[in-house]
């Protein structure tokens, strides 16, 4: 056994998926190929055939590992304590009548999951476009459908709770990942060429947009609506 196979043995499959993350960061989606991965990774352009039958397998596996880190790390968020803004003080409020403490969590943590997924963008060069790319949905893959959905009702349970209707908390959440994409994407354009263009920086930049949306999203049911918008748990005063 040579010392390259003895390396890679037992690992060969994870140090693929590494190596087309890498491709996808620095090329994008359509940068990726089996034979790129399999230089990467220091193997033979025929050793990723025992793992992946072709590049969309290959592509797939790497979309998992990417939800399913990226969720963790909106799962770690969310679970920190909340410090909703000032609005939530606010007993004059329209708006601060109806939220009360539940959707007032829910503006921040929705807020909280935008910052997760700008940072995320930033630091690893690739996020929805991968996760959720276009050539993918035809590729029957359990493990990353089931990542992929996770990842999704992440986002779309307190667009609810913000929104209190599945039609309007779709048309957040489509909001939301338009402001959150086009953060993580201005830095590479050099529109912000002159600003502080750390990823924490601009991720709070647009965590800060999501809330304004968020909650002029309530301010919009509760002109519409008025009441009760206790939903998914979000909406309950503990």
């Amino acid at each position: 056994m040579t010392q390259r196979a003895t390396y890679h043995h037992g690992d060969l499959r994870a140090a693929l998926v590494q190596a087309a993350l890498e491709l996808v960061s620095a090329k994008g989606v359509t940068g990726l190929s089996v034979a790129a991965a399999a230089r990467r990774a220091g193997v033979s352009g025929a050793a990723p055939y025992r793992h992946f039958a072709n590049r969309a397998e290959l592509l797939s596996a790497a979309a998992t590992f990417a939800a399913r880190q990226l969720s963790e790390l909106m799962r770690a968020a969310t679970e920190q304590p909340a410090e909703p803004d000032d609005r939530d003080d606010d007993s004059d409020s329209d708006v601060g009548d109806r939220a009360g403490v539940g959707v007032a969590r829910a503006v921040e943590v929705l807020a909280r999951l935008t910052r997760v997924y700008v940072h995320f963008t930033l630091t690893h060069g690739a996020g929805f476009e991968l996760i959720f790319a276009d050539e993918l949905q035809d590729v029957p893959d359990p493990q990353r459908r089931e990542a992929t959905r996770e990842l999704h009702d992440r986002l779309l349970f307190p667009a609810l709770a913000v929104t209190g209707d599945p039609d309007a908390a779709g048309h957040l959440l489509r909001a939301l990942v338009a402001i959150a994409h086009g953060y993580a994407y201005l830095p590479r354009g050099g529109f912000m060429r002159g600003f502080d263009t750390s990823p924490a920086r601009v991720a709070d930049e647009a965590a800060g947009a999501v809330r304004t949306l968020a909650w002029s999203a309530t301010a919009d049911q509760a002109a519409g609506q008025g009441g009760d918008q206790s939903v998914c748990g979000y909406g309950r005063s503990p």
